[in-house]
């Protein structure tokens, strides 16, 4: 009788198995983050560099965001290096990470990276981005970022409304920028916005920055080769700061800089009401914020457009205004 009880018991073990079935490999089960939210979330986190207080608060703003929703982060610096990032990007994807969040300089590069997520199920959420690359559309889960050209059209019309206050419509302007698409657009759009709002613009010559050295060389060549200059602009913080260098070296304070980055040392430049008349600003703690919101959506299994603009803005003399202040 002991064996006969015996023997129902572990059919009935067995039945209760059967009913409550057993996982598949690839199936969904509840330590997965679609079924218990985001506490198990594994995150890979990459940005190009460290060097720029733009990705220093971006780099800090995500942490907090993980830290609050116990998310699993794991961090690549790309120390200015295409390759470096591509292999810190791969180890996380080798170790089986739920989501990648990427600001990169090197989009292009990282083609075969984003095919491996989408083949793996890996969500990618960019920053500091608004151009997915042809054939990656299917992988890229979600972007944000600064449109260059409309950030400059921002720093324009600002710039025109302050000439206009003084009874001006006409300025000769040099422009100093490194050679990529991203920042020339930042200088196309900035005289657009001036000459979209009344202003005619002289551009008496573009010079090739990129490194603060390089720009104050060039703009020490501006104002002694260009007359009647009155403002030099410049693409990225180390081009305006480097022009900077040449108008203090040179005593001539009269050259207007406006700047592009809103790094701190442009902004205690701009509070000292200068000559570093501004600087265009973006917004690296809102972007994390928002790939964060938008992280937890996925997670929600909530849809979502692809791509959200984070508008910039103008660090003033008078302080912060954002693009709606100034473009209505």
């Amino acid at each position: 009788m002991k064996k006969l009880i015996s023997i129902i018991l572990t059919i009935v073990m067995v039945m209760s198995l059967v009913a409550c079935g057993t996982p598949e490999v690839g199936t969904s089960t509840s330590s997965d983050v679609t079924s218990s939210g985001e506490e198990n979330l594994k995150v890979g986190f990459s940005l190009p560099s460290m060097t720029f207080p733009f990705y220093v608060r971006m780099y800090d703003q995500i942490n907090i965001e993980g830290e609050a929703r116990g998310w699993e982060v794991s961090f690549v610096d790309g120390n200015l290096d295409a390759n470096t990032q591509m292999s810190g990007l791969q180890d996380m994807i080798n170790d089986n990470v739920d989501v990648l969040i990427i600001a990169t300089w090197y989009i292009d590069a990282l083609v075969d990276i984003f095919a491996q997520c989408e083949e793996k199920g890996i969500a990618v959420f960019l920053m500091d981005n608004m151009t997915i690359p042809s054939g990656t559309e299917n992988a890229i889960t979600f972007t944000t970022g600064t449109d260059n050209y409309n950030a400059g059209v921002v720093g324009g019309t600002w710039y025109a409304n302050e000439l206009k206050l003084q009874n001006r419509t006409t300025i000769n302007v040099a422009t100093i920028s490194s050679q990529t698409e991203q920042a020339l657009k930042r200088g196309q759009g900035f005289i657009s916005g001036m000459e979209e709002n009344g202003i005619t613009v002289n551009v008496l010559n573009t010079f090739d920055g990129g490194k603060r050295e390089t720009a104050m060389t060039m703009a020490e060549d501006a104002l002694t080769a260009l007359e009647g200059i009155e403002l030099i602009f410049g693409s990225s913080a180390q081009d305006s700061l480097g022009a900077y260098d040449a108008t203090i070296g040179a005593n001539r304070t009269e050259v207007a800089i406006m700047g592009f980055d809103g790094e701190d040392e442009e902004l205690a430049l701009v509070d000292e009401k200068g000559n570093y008349v501004g600087t265009i600003t973006q917004d690296p703690n809102g972007q994390a914020t928002l790939v964060s919101s938008y992280v937890d959506m996925w997670v929600a299994g909530e849809t979502f457009e692809q791509k959200e603009e984070t508008p910039a803005g103008v660090y003033t003399p008078a302080g912060q205004l954002k693009g709606s202040d100034i473009t209505g």
